[in-house]
């Protein structure tokens, strides 16, 4: 068995997961440290866990899923609503502006392979802009048409098992009296001491800058009581979003459509699907949503333990597929 000290080494998601294992008495051990490699056994059933991958994850549908553009390609062409865009290598950026302008700003541009948000440029208005945002990039890279909605992390399972978030792009509440800076400070103070849930620092860095300054703002800004303003476009949770569960309030149809993406990639025993609509509590048509990509290694932490809302205990319907005996 993993000792605690092992076990608190390692990340958030592997360590919810390896503690769902333990609690069926499945034995799981540390094969190599700085991997994160372990093995899991139950009455001879053995397992390697790299992250949440195991023998279950086929490596096709991982590698798939995990290709933006290819991903994006199959799901249109199994019919499901997909921001219009095209991949690009590091060396065709000539190409890759005179694409752009055949799309309708705003525009993305983002690597084809990559998570966090790492490498996202978002709200981009003119050519100038998106030059700017490639030339940051040093691999081959998305430019794609930003669709207008709310983002949704819905987590599926082979055996219909969901769980759904919301999540809230990273924002202060004005109290009349404090700066952006100074609330978003007092915020992540908050978050982090203790920490209690996935919610991570609110980073103030250049994106926040040039985010504000869009309307006029900078952090310096002294809001209003109860006014909420928004730091960044991107709602990805490591860089300061509030995520709340969602599971209870989505509309039906959102979890139909997120069984269908699952069975594009053949195999894939779960995954996470990053969903946006205009409204996730009504039926979803082609107009309202667009997926926008599929998670092969899920994050469980939002899930378990969001920032607002019910716990959902993910954990379980991995280890359900992982070891369905110990179901």
């Amino acid at each position: 068995m993993l000792s605690e000290t092992e076990l608190q080494a390692l990340h958030t998601n592997q360590r919810l997961l390896v503690k769902e294992l333990q609690s069926r008495g499945i034995t799981v051990i540390s094969i190599e440290k700085d991997l994160e490699l372990l093995e899991a056994e139950y009455k001879g059933h053995k397992e390697f866990l790299l992250d949440r991958d195991s023998s279950i994850s086929p490596y096709p549908a991982s590698i798939i899923s995990g290709d933006k553009y290819l991903a994006k390609t199959l799901m249109r062409k199994a019919s499901f609503s997909v921001v219009e865009g095209r991949k690009f290598c590091f060396d065709e950026v000539n190409d890759a502006l005179v694409y752009a302008q055949q799309l309708v700003f705003p525009l993305v541009v983002k690597p084809n392979f990559g998570s966090h948000g790492n490498g996202v440029h978002m709200d981009l208005e003119n050519l100038f802009q998106i030059k700017k945002a490639i030339d940051s990039l040093s691999k081959d890279f998305i430019i794609e048409e930003q669709f207008e909605g709310k983002e949704h992390r819905v987590f599926i399972d082979k055996n219909g098992n969901y769980a759904a978030l919301h999540r809230d792009p990273a924002h202060v509440i004005g109290d009349g009296a404090k700066t952006i800076e100074q609330l978003a400070k007092e915020e992540t103070e908050r978050r982090m001491n203790p920490r209690t849930n996935c919610l991570c620092p609110v980073l103030l860095d250049d994106t926040v800058n040039i985010f504000l300054a869009r309307s006029g703002k900078d952090l310096n800004y002294v809001p209003k009581p109860d006014e909420k303003v928004y730091l960044r476009h991107n709602s990805n949770v490591a860089v300061g979003a509030m995520c709340e569960d969602y599971t209870d309030k989505i509309h039906p149809s959102v979890i139909e459509i997120c069984k269908r993406v699952l069975e594009v990639f053949h195999g894939l025993p779960y995954a996470g699907i990053d969903f946006l609509t205009t409204d996730v509590t009504v039926q979803q048509t082609t107009e309202n949503y667009r997926i926008i990509e599929v998670n092969s290694v899920p994050g469980i932490h939002m899930h378990m333990h969001p920032g607002k809302g019910k716990p959902r205990n993910v954990a379980k319907y991995l280890a359900d597929i992982i070891f369905p005996e110990t179901k």
